[in-house]
């Protein structure tokens, strides 16, 4: 079947905006469905508007997933059971279904039209002789000037500039920002993904309108901050040279030696682990999927039962797991810095314990799932929905041994953290973006450090769906309707 592209999300919208839970689950079968609307497209959509009603950023986050844990989900193979493709068809319901609920008050605010108004854009040729519009911005930052920032990120909007552009602006000023949890530069990455399912075009405006006043949040910086802004200030430590490197990479830098080099010493000891890793070959991407890895090594570390440090250093992930996004987005160099800051926000979680997770033996996992892909993830999805953190990290080791696509898998892990209930609880809307942070830094990992899937990130991710517990009471509202439409 055809895939829509376009399609009349009005009535969706509407129904959102009127918090009318059957209109919404009605549309959004619908256009999963019948029209074939791919889950991104739907979500997109929707987050324009949350973005003009000045949406939670932590409610937004959730929204921002549904792209990257659709396209999971579809490599999750059908199973044997009647209708089971359309099950799995359907199955992006659950996240948007989540979603549309924590967003539904910014959603009634941010339909209807005029718009609320931005400034005048300032245009490059406008700005003093010699600055650029990253300076520039910077310069608005670090003097709060909330309208000079939007009405900056709207010259990139009136010139028709790359999008990328617009991004790295942002990235910038925010290289040495880290409070607690690390909201800026998440939040940043959650509207450019919402921007990234809309399709950018004409699209910026609500993200201007939306995000710099987070940008400026009063939140004080860690101490992390400030050891990695004292580091990268020395020119000696400058990694300006990084765009000009001509050498083929190499990650191994990156792996376990680099890891514990992280978290041995200060900050300042972990950004010269950082700056060493870049020198002996590795990039900056694969310099950032290191540091994943020494944070997932923490968060295995975590005693079962401990949801609020679980959820904390989650937190952390997402922070790295942007860092490592941006390094993706550009290779300007004004963005380099932000190793320096993710690698002090590593160093303050301190030594890593040891894992409290082993999993059972490989011979009793057999029993679980026989040899069939779809039979195996449909044993983990069971066992992660049953709390069952041991059993499923061995069906996940096994469904990876023997060599099936480890995007399933994160398919399987997005489902039943999507399942839980999060309109009105913020501490249950970090659970999907948490998971998906873990998942796809398990995804992007350089083959040089993923030892061959069997790796920390893959017990972080199943931990962090696992033991995360909830209410699942939408979620049985939409299995019902998927059963409908069978």
């Amino acid at each position: 079947m055809a895939t829509t592209i376009y399609a009349d999300t009005t009535p969706l919208l509407e129904a959102i905006a009127a918090s009318e839970t059957d209109r919404i689950l009605q549309e959004t079968i619908a256009l999963l469905g019948k029209q074939n609307v791919p889950a991104a497209k739907i979500a997109g959509r929707v987050g324009l508007a949350a973005l003009w009603g000045n949406a939670d950023p932590h409610a937004l986050t959730v929204l921002a997933t549904v792209g990257r844990v659709s396209t999971w989900m579809r490599t999750i193979p059908a199973g044997p059971e009647p209708g089971d493709d359309v099950r799995r068809k359907l199955a992006p319901a659950y996240p948007l279904m989540q979603s549309f609920h924590a967003v539904v008050d910014a959603v009634h605010k941010g339909l209807p039209e005029p718009h609320p108004s931005l400034p005048e854009p300032i245009l490059p040729g406008e700005l003093k002789e010699g600055q650029t519009v990253y300076g520039a911005i910077q310069d608005a930052y670090g003097h709060r000037d909330l309208k000079m920032i939007r009405a900056l990120l709207m010259g990139y909007h009136a010139t028709g500039a790359d999008y990328r552009s617009f991004q790295t602006a942002i990235y910038g000023a925010l290289a040495h920002r880290y409070p607690e949890g690390g909201h800026p530069l998440i939040f940043a990455l959650s509207g450019c993904h919402v921007l990234d399912m809309a399709e950018w075009g004409d699209n910026e405006p609500p993200m201007v309108y939306w995000y710099p006043p987070l940008m400026l949040d009063n939140s004080p910086d860690v101490s992390a901050a400030q050891a990695a802004s004292d580091y990268a200030a020395k020119t000696e430590h400058d990694l300006s040279w990084l765009r000009t490197r001509l050498s083929i990479p190499k990650e191994e830098p990156a792996g376990a030696s680099f890891q514990q080099a992280l978290l041995a010493g200060d900050g300042a000891a972990a950004c010269d682990a950082v700056l060493g890793a870049l020198r002996n070959g590795a990039t900056p991407r694969g310099v950032a999927s290191g540091m994943s890895l020494a944070v997932a090594a923490h968060i295995n570390a975590v005693p079962q039962g401990d949801s609020a440090q679980l959820m904390l250093l989650g937190h952390v992930l997402q922070y790295v797991h942007s860092v490592q996004l941006a390094m993706r987005h550009t290779q300007e160099t004004l963005v380099f810095p932000l190793l320096y800051t993710a690698a002090c926000a590593v160093n303050s979680l301190g030594p890593v314990g040891a894992p409290v997770v082993q999993g059972v033996g490989a011979a009793g996992a057999l029993v679980v799932g026989g040899l069939i892909p779809g039979v195996v993830l449909r044993s983990l999805e069971q066992q992660v929905a049953g709390g069952e953190t041991g059993g499923a990290l061995a069906t996940a080791r096994r469904y990876i041994q023997m060599g099936h696509p480890p995007s399933g898998l994160a398919g399987i892990l997005a489902t039943v953290a999507a399942k839980r209930d999060v309109a009105g609880d913020e501490a249950a809307q970090h659970v999907l973006p948490s998971v998906t942070a873990a998942c796809e830094a398990y995804l992007m990992l350089p083959g040089a450090i993923a030892e061959k899937g069997q790796n920390v990130l893959l017990t972080a991710a199943i931990r962090l769906a696992t033991e995360a517990r909830g209410g699942t009471s939408l979620a049985s509202r939409v299995s019902a309707a998927i059963e409908e439409a069978l």
